[in-house]
């Protein structure tokens, strides 16, 4: 159709590279038509200002490996001096690294769909670990971006309670740039870690979406005002529980190490262990950062500070502390804001902390000051076990920590707990006008120094901007600090006079404190809280005041050799004396020197020098003695030992040559039998070992006084109650070892001493017991009876 009119030719179908058209160019001042492509116009059109994916092999088919033509459109955006790079609206396979450094290049998406998946828009799909997808590096990248394209990469693990993220790197690494790169609407779903910068200042990232896994973004060693605007991190991909409770035991969303001056503002994110973390490199801390308008949700930590002296500011911070899909339940050890460092200053304008498990606020370390100007605490102290909204670790030697506040905290369902927790050398200072209230009471000086007031009702005194006294309208006056971390307090009560009278002593007499009343009975209670110790001398890891008391125990005890001779065990107990120690749970000394009960609920009453080291062990006092076994006990006396061995007893009044080389002693041993087998008598009824039975030690004699019963209890044959009883002297003897053991007097078959008829054939053996050193008592008793057997064995025992 050569004369056909434009109007004429049919449509155009998808245009190809190589089409042709009609260009109609000036020439030599005259209009000349020639002939085109398509390929030639783009790259006409294109020179000098941008370039194009696909004219450069890049398919957009989400299966093939578009990288090379990436890298290779870049390369040649490098020799044509930078410029952008185009991407359709295509999904793009990146399986090999890709690399910004001689030149600026800007990649420029077409936008994209929010969703799980690629779906419309420009995306970019990854699905091999081992390389970083994009970096710009080197200070000829300066000026690069990245700009309305998504990222997804492919976690194919089952959803289920071990779900963990595929293990991929960073998606974007921009590395020694020195320089600004910007990231603009850019979406990151399902992606494990999304943009990591370092030693390159004024990253400029806005509008920032997505669904991170691991880290969101991670900025070090940026000196120059780093900037996040409008964040959005959410469960684009899944909402999965097994997903979201991973993100919160390991996710960060923001990673600060070594920055200067970090912008963020309008941030959000949801389902993460923290949401600004602040680390250190060995490049150093953040100082300076700021942080406009937050807000964290199901999220462990909203911020959390880690490394010495960091610093900064945030204007207007909500975090909310539950785990997800769990009916509002706290995550174990949540926090509004976590302090684990030392020296850091943080300052609040607006802060609101919901559904922490303990703490709103924990600040550890030393050295620590936070001033927040607004604080709102929801649902804190969720266990109810006293935890206050605002927790200040005790810095001890160090420079102790500081909150300062600049208006009455509203504390919402703290389950009656405190604004700050007992027991710290920290100091909260809350500024409030003197005054201001409709009956202010008296009111001179300001929140600094004088008297002012703090809340209605009440009435305060500051000295050097620390309060030291304050009284409510209730009748309770706290002295030392504000309430909650103060030394001292008076709670006056709701009906009666009985009261507390402390007086002071003259010269060479004690001090007083004393029950006093219109009652003629008035009891005086001193009371620890939850599991502490009542004790007469403060700890202080020295003999003075020896190491920390046990679990509600009480101690007494003033004089001590070192600092481990205390009340030690839960619950346990040390009446008076000196150089005692109750070392397990529930032991007890009463009184006398150098004793030690070292088993559990083991007990010492006086004496010196003893020792009950077994379980449920005794010894009553005496000098020198010692329960060492179950149960064991010792009367009185000097010099006596149980051996080790279950419910025995011992006594002695003194030695040759060691402890229990002359003493009498008594065990009870005890079996069932229920046919003519016999069975060996114990202590604790079970088989025959070292602890149970009457065993001697190497180089022992004892003489035996031998009383056994034996009483039916039961069986298809005879009678119940008959009974049998067996009277016998004995002398064992042990050499060198449990082998080397010989017995005087005993015999096996010994019909009983005395007996009712029916009982005549049961028989007693006595023998010496060469696998355990001892002496072997075993009862035969007859078929269908069921009988039990008793032996009480009095000894008198020399060694040596």
């Amino acid at each position: 159709m050569p004369d056909a009119r434009i109007s004429e030719l049919p449509i155009a179908s998808a245009l190809s590279d190589t089409d042709l058209t009609p260009v109609v160019q000036t020439a030599n001042g005259a209009s000349v038509t020639r002939r085109a492509t398509i390929a030639q116009l783009r790259s006409a059109v294109s020179t000098g200002q941008t370039a194009h994916v696909r004219d450069y092999g890049a398919v957009g088919d989400g299966a093939t490996d578009d990288a090379p033509a990436i890298q290779a459109a870049i390369n040649d955006l490098q020799n044509r001096g930078g410029g952008t790079l185009g991407f359709g609206p295509r999904s793009y396979r990146i399986a090999s690294p890709i690399v910004v450094s001689g030149t600026m290049v800007r990649l420029q998406g077409a936008g994209f769909t929010e969703g799980p998946g690629a779906g419309q828009g420009t995306w970019l799909s990854i699905d091999g670990t081992g390389f970083t997808p994009f970096t710009f590096t080197g200070v000829a990248a300066r000026g690069s971006a990245v700009r309305d394209i998504a990222v997804q990469q492919t976690h194919a693990a089952a959803l289920n309670a071990s779900w963990a993220p595929t293990n991929y790197p960073f998606v974007f690494r921009v590395e020694d740039c020195l320089g600004g790169i910007d990231f603009d609407n850019v979406f990151l779903v399902r992606v494990n870690r999304g943009i990591y910068c370092r030693n390159s200042g004024r990253l400029d990232i806005r509008r920032l979406r997505g669904q991170v896994f691991t880290t969101g973004v991670e900025i070090d060693e940026c000196l120059d005002v780093p900037r996040i605007h409008n964040l959005h991190f959410w469960t684009f991909w899944t909402s999965d529980t097994n997903v979201v409770r991973w993100q919160q035991a390991n996710g960060d969303a923001l990673v600060f190490r070594r920055c200067d001056g970090v912008f963020v503002d309008q941030a959000f994110v949801l389902g993460y262990r923290s949401m600004f973390r602040f680390s250190a490199s060995a490049a150093g801390n953040t100082t300076k950062f700021y942080i406009g308008q937050a807000y964290a949700d199901f999220v462990k930590y909203g911020v959390w500070i880690q490394a010495n002296g960091t610093d900064g500011q945030i204007s207007g911070l909500t975090t909310q502390g539950e785990i997800f899909n769990a009916g509002g339940t706290p995550i174990a050890g949540s926090a509004g804001i976590l302090v684990d460092a030392s020296n850091t200053r943080l300052q609040v304008g607006n802060l609101r902390v919901d559904d922490a498990e303990d703490n709103a606020i924990r600040l550890n370390g030393s050295g620590n000051r936070l001033d927040i100007f607004s604080l709102r605490c929801v649902y804190y102290n969720t266990r109810n076990n006293g935890a206050a909204a605002i927790h200040l670790a005790d810095s001890g030697a160090s420079p102790p920590n500081a909150v300062h506040l600049g208006a009455p905290p509203l504390l919402e369902h703290g389950n009656g707990g405190p604004l700050v927790n007992a027991g710290t050398n920290a100091t909260l200072a809350m500024q409030a006008p003197a005054g201001r209230a409709a009956r202010p009471g008296l009111a001179v000086g300001g929140g600094d120094t004088g008297f002012h007031q703090p809340a209605a009702g009440a009435l305060a005194a500051s000295a050097g901007g620390v309060e030291v006294l304050r009284a409510t309208g209730a009748g309770t006056v706290t002295l030392g600090a504000a309430p909650g971390g103060h030394a001292f307090e008076v709670v006056t009560p709701s009906a009666g006079a009985n009261r507390v009278q402390v007086a002071g002593g003259a010269s060479g007499s004690p001090v007083a404190v004393l029950a006093q009343g219109g009652d003629a009975h008035v009891g005086l209670v001193l009371g620890p809280r939850g599991n502490g110790a009542l004790m007469a001398q403060l700890p202080d890891g020295a003999a003075t005041g020896g190491h920390a008391r046990g679990a509600n125990a009480v101690d007494w005890q003033q004089v001590r050799a070192t600092p481990t001779q205390v009340a030690s065990g839960a619950q346990s107990f040390i009446g008076s004396g000196m150089n005692n120690t109750a070392a397990q749970n529930n032991a007890a000394v009463v009184a006398g020197v150098a004793n030690q009960a070292g088993g559990i609920r083991a007990f010492v009453g006086a004496g010196q020098n003893n020792q009950a080291t077994g379980t449920d062990s005794v010894v009553s006092g005496g000098n020198g003695n010692q329960a060492s076994g179950l149960w064991g006990w010792v009367p009185g006396g000097s010099a006596a030992s149980t051996r080790g061995q279950f419910g025995r007893g011992a006594w002695a009044s003194g030695s040759f040559a060691a402890q229990g080389d002359a003493q009498a002693g008594e065990h009870v041993l005890r079996a069932q039998t229920s046919g003519t087998a016999p069975a060996r008598l114990t202590a604790d009824g079970a088989a025959p070992g070292g602890g149970n039975t009457a065993n001697l030690p190497n180089g022992g004699t004892y003489l035996v006084r031998l009383m056994v019963l034996a009483r039916q209890t039961g069986g298809s044959a005879g009678t119940v109650g008959d009974s049998a009883g067996w009277e016998l002297g004995v002398l064992v003897r042990r050499g060198a070892g449990a082998s080397a053991t010989a017995l005087l007097g005993g015999g096996t078959a010994i019909a009983p001493t005395l007996a009712d008829a029916a009982a005549a054939g049961w028989r007693l053996s006595v023998s010496a017991d060469t696998a355990n050193g001892g002496l072997a008592i075993a009862g035969t008793g007859e078929a269908n009876k069921a009988l039990s057997w008793v032996a009480r064995l009095l000894s008198v025992e020399a060694v040596g």
